[in-house]
């Protein structure tokens, strides 16, 4: 009985210990492993010789290839090195692990701008190297560091994507053409009352919207509580959601209002 103890508190001990063991791996090492290598690559026949770890690849007629096109749409992944688990393919003298998700080393040059850690990177006209990505389009990645130098390898998390600035969105414009006329004295007084036009009927929208779900709540509340006054309670919650609306719309036409007069 007294060994069975024994041998139950020993396996009860081995278990703690590798736990133990395991969270500090997870902890410490994973972390060093995941700063010098990928964890998840494929093995994927590639048809250029010439294609070397940290180059950006892409789907062509000709096969894989390194992409030489800015923000190529067809960018399947970096070719990485030492990956702990290649999720499917075989090792073979054509074939090169391929990263197309997580961080790893790739091949970048300076020909659009020095490159700032969180900045986008796409392709470039240079087969394999990427760049900073300046507009809208496809990217590889987002730069883990910043580059300096004329062309080196950087760490990216690597996830290919389409990517839009919001400086090129309809909104986007907006704003970036309110802040250029802000510079011209000539211009502030007309850019303040499109702001005070914008604010009033924001206001408008979001106060009238507000007081329509309240009141709507709170007559549905006083039905059930009194179902007998169904009726009124149901009149005087419509001529109060008229109420909202014609206040809501005024708001608008004031902000109309102060846009073209």
């Amino acid at each position: 009985m007294k060994a069975s103890k024994v041998f139950k508190k020993k396996i009860l001990f081995f278990l703690a210990t590798l736990v133990l063991f395991l969270n500090m791996f997870i902890i410490y090492g994973g972390i060093t492993l995941a700063q010098g290598m990928s964890f998840f690559a494929r093995n994927l026949e590639i048809n250029d010789p010439e294609a070397k770890v940290g180059d950006i690849v892409s789907q062509t007629e000709e096969g894989l290839m390194r992409a030489n096109v800015s923000y190529d749409e067809n960018i399947v992944g970096i070719v990485g090195e030492n990956p702990i688990i290649i999720v499917f393919g075989k090792d073979d003298y054509n074939t090169l692990p391929i990263i197309s998700f997580g961080e790893t080393l790739t091949n970048v040059s300076n020909a659009a701008g020095e490159i700032r850690k969180g900045d986008f990177i796409t392709s470039s006209d240079k087969p394999g190297v990427g760049q900073k990505a300046e507009r809208s389009g496809f990217a590889v990645g987002i730069a883990m560091e910043n580059f300096d130098q004329e062309e080196g390898l950087i760490l990216v998390f690597i996830q290919p994507q389409k990517i839009i600035f919001p400086s090129e969105t309809v909104y986007g414009g907006v704003l970036d053409r309110i802040f250029s006329e802000l510079n011209v004295p000539e211009t502030i007084p007309e850019v303040l009352r499109y702001i005070f036009a914008l604010v009033v009927a924001a206001l408008s929208f979001i106060i009238g919207f507000l007081s329509f779900i309240k009141a709507l709540r709170e007559g549905l509340t006083a039905i059930g509580r009194n179902p007998l006054a169904k009726g009124s309670i149901q009149t005087a919650m419509v001529l109060n959601l008229i109420g909202i609306s014609i206040l809501t719309l005024a708001g608008l036409a004031l902000a109309l209002f102060v846009i073209l007069y």
